[in-house]
């Protein structure tokens, strides 16, 4: 890699060796790796790595402490930390450098949320892009008929309404219309909601977890109204998006959808190998 002109060479031993051991360090003392949870321990750690990733505190570049280092300090063993680091590595954070170790990758300027069971949001603060979200819509309102078809409600059900503008690294980049089901969360329009993850949201206040989703995809243009909000000129093509999350019972539990600019950030999609 060459950066001004000077050529920078991983695998040499460097000051941010300490703080990534210094990182490791305080997840150990969060507690947020546990034996008591039904998520699997490997699991459990890449979120807890992804997320430091995601607010850099682990930085592009920075090497990261071997695998039996890791598991010493968070004392667990050796396989759960490499399928933590492998599942990382399939996400593109970080990069296995034979002889040299183990380091943070690059930010890049794409998302491959359409091919996982995570968030715009998730994806792009994993990939090590600041994300941010303004909320223009929050209420409990009756159902639209698409709503009422995702989650087979009555018209005089109810439905919670969300509505966000999602930024990267300061650009705006979705605007989203987030729907849930009334009746799966009382009072939920009571909430602070400001900087929180709608999913979190569902699991700590609900105890509801998205399984797997469906995704669909077209072209389309922005009006006025989402021109604004996405800081495009009336009319900038964008990428129109619908999602449905199912709950462990695989019911719907999440109807999304949004404008997506992919001129902030690109789609990666990924086949996996052919079948020749």
């Amino acid at each position: 890699m060459v950066e001004n002109g000077t050529k920078k060479t991983r695998g040499r031993p460097r000051n941010d060796d300490k703080a990534a051991v210094d990182v490791i360090r305080r997840i150990s003392k969060s507690g947020n790796i546990r034996r008591d949870l039904d998520t699997p321990m490997w699991v459990q750690l890449k979120n807890a790595l992804s997320e430091e990733i995601g607010r850099q505190t682990l930085k592009p570049d920075m090497r990261l402490p071997a695998e039996q280092t890791i598991a010493e300090l968070l004392e667990i063993s050796r396989p759960v930390v490499r399928a933590a680091l492998d599942a990382l590595s399939n996400q593109g954070l970080i990069a296995k450098v034979p002889r040299k170790g183990i380091f943070v990758t690059q930010p890049s300027s794409e998302t491959s949320f359409l091919t996982s069971n995570v968030s715009v949001h998730s994806d792009l603060q994993a990939r090590g892009h600041v994300v941010s979200a303004e909320a223009f819509l929050f209420e409990r309102c009756a159902p639209d008929e698409e709503e009422q078809r995702v989650f087979s409600i009555p018209p005089d059900g109810t439905v919670v309404r969300i509505g966000r503008i999602y930024r990267s690294d300061g650009q705006p980049i979705t605007h989203t219309l987030i729907s849930l089901p009334g009746h799966k969360v009382p009072r939920m329009e009571m909430l602070d909601i400001q900087g929180r993850s709608i999913f979190e949201i569902l699991n700590t206040h609900y105890g509801l977890t998205a399984r797997r989703a469906e995704r669909w995809i077209t072209a389309a243009s922005a009006h006025d109204e989402v021109a604004a909000r996405l800081e495009v000129l009336p009319g900038h093509p964008l990428i129109w998006i619908e999602s449905i999350a199912y709950d462990a019972f695989d019911m719907p539990l999440e109807y999304y959808r949004a404008f997506y600019n992919s001129n902030v950030a690109r789609i990666h999609v990924s086949t996996g190998s052919f079948n020749n």
